[in-house]
């Protein structure tokens, strides 16, 4: 009783201090600590308020435990993710966003000698809570007759199609046919080793133009400067991207878009895409098609952020095909196909596979009573001249609480390859995986969370998650 009572005040202490370490902490990463992506959050509702504070507060503990040389290991963390946004509804003209997150290792077990199943990057620092800000500026928006503006100074991120953060500042313009984007400041790098602030930087630009408003293009220029200085032989690395894009509405339900990027003057990759909808038929559908052209070495840190670890990635190409018809309004039927194939001759490595996937899946809804669905699931893989088949199957139970819904689904999957930090190499092959979810809505924008997961493979794993968010 005394371990319990001691274990619950650590876990307590722990979700506190993730609570203040999302707000005041050092930017250090947390491996797990990426938060997901939520519906917009409620908005307070002051009438006609000047200023409205809304976001979220989200908590989570993870238990995770595998037999492995023969012993049973575990290992515990909690999680915190916090945002808010400020803005002045009335006149729009200033914002602030944050968005931060923390992790705590409840057991502390952060040094390694050999290999840990469940090691992490966050576990190479010497304090056992860690935590990250994602985004912390400030916009103030503005314009002419001939242009909207918004300017914003502080961490971002997103800014344009490429995932850079960094630490400076970003204006927009745009106008009915038109949108030109600046962007320019300090990297930052979550996953770098020897970091100092200030040594790297990116800086860029990016047009939008809509001649017809069916149609338009874009081209977006990034240009990256990154201090390498892990080995004495490391130099400062500089890469530059050119982007151009193309889309287009046929109709009102049929988008297509092409993407080309260049790599300090060589082409990089293609990316084909096509999404339709046909009213008449109840029918959905969507083509995607990517291709690699040239082998991708090392580059700097924005551009191929775990090379340390996947290494050098040989050109590929990929396609991808997905149709949802719906029968009624309580039945519907996917189709899918992917395939991943490699364009040489070099061997497959632990992420660099080919593969071929095919399914087929139906979806009953309100069966035997109102909120109640069931997923049926067949997969056909061939990978390195094997072919077989799986299937998969949920069971999902959603009703009204609180005027939002409360959910909850049991199921299993299967996966060729899972890609996690569980083992050395970062992936598994044909793990079967059995799953419980809920989720429950509470007064006052409180809710709770949980889950389980086991996962057969060639090594079995189990994984608890408890969790609770505050919707503000």
């Amino acid at each position: 009783m005394t371990c319990h009572r001691a274990f619950t005040r650590d876990l307590l202490r722990s979700l506190l201090v993730i609570a203040l370490a999302a707000l005041f902490s050092s930017p250090t990463f947390a491996a797990d600590a990426i938060p997901a992506v939520y519906s917009s959050p409620a908005i307070s509702s002051f009438p006609d308020p000047s200023t409205v504070i809304s976001g979220y507060l989200s908590m989570r503990y993870i238990y995770r435990t595998t037999p492995y040389s023969g012993v049973k290991t575990s290992d515990q963390d909690a999680f915190g993710d916090l945002r808010f946004d400020i803005t002045r509804p009335k006149d729009n003209r200033y914002e602030f966003h944050f968005l931060g997150a923390a992790r705590t290792d409840l057991d502390g077990k952060q040094e390694h000698a050999q290999f840990y199943p469940f090691e992490g990057v966050a576990d190479t620092y010497g304090a056992r809570t860690t935590g990250i800000i994602y985004e912390a500026y400030a916009a103030l928006n503005g314009g002419t007759a001939l242009a909207a503006t918004k300017a914003r100074i502080g961490r971002q991120s997103g800014t344009r199609d490429e995932p850079v953060v960094f630490d400076g500042i970003a204006v927009d313009a745009g106008g009915e046919k038109w949108d030109l984007t600046f962007y320019e400041g300090p990297a930052v790098h979550y996953y770098e080793v020897n970091k100092h602030w200030g040594d790297d930087t990116v800086a860029g630009a990016g047009i939008d133009y809509r001649p017809v408003p069916e149609a338009g293009m874009s081209v977006d220029y990034l240009r990256v400067k990154d201090a390498q200085a892990l080995f004495p032989e490391d130099t400062t690395r500089y890469d530059r991207l050119l982007s151009l894009k193309a889309w287009q509405r046929l109709g009102t339900f049929t988008r297509l878009m092409e993407k080309y990027r260049f790599l300090d003057g060589e082409p990089r990759d293609l990316s084909l895409n096509a999404v339709t909808i046909w009213q008449a038929a109840d029918l959905d559908a969507s083509v995607n098609y990517f291709r690699q052209f040239r082998t991708q070495n090392e580059l700097s840190t924005d551009l191929s952020l775990f090379y340390d670890v996947m290494g050098s990635s040989a050109p590929y190409q990929s396609f991808d095909i997905k149709v949802r018809k719906f029968f009624a309004d309580r039945v519907a039927a996917d189709l899918g196909y992917f395939r991943r194939q490699l364009l040489d001759d070099a061997g497959e490595g632990p992420f660099n596979k080919e593969y071929r996937r095919s399914f087929i899946d139906v979806e009953v809804l309100d069966l035997f009573l109102s909120g109640l669905s069931l997923t049926l699931l067949a997969e056909q893989w061939e990978s390195r001249g094997d072919s077989f088949g799986s299937t998969g199957a949920d069971l999902s139970y959603k009703i009204k609480r609180n005027k939002k819904e409360a959910r909850v689904s049991i199921g299993t999957n299967y996966s060729l390859y899972k890609y996690d930090y569980y083992t050395e190499l970062g992936v598994r092959e044909k793990v079967r995986t059995y799953y419980l979810t809920g989720k429950y809505p509470l007064n006052s924008g409180f809710s709770m969370n949980g889950g389980y997961e086991y996962e057969h493979g060639f090594e079995n794993y189990q994984t608890l998650r408890l969790g609770m968010r505050y919707d503000f």
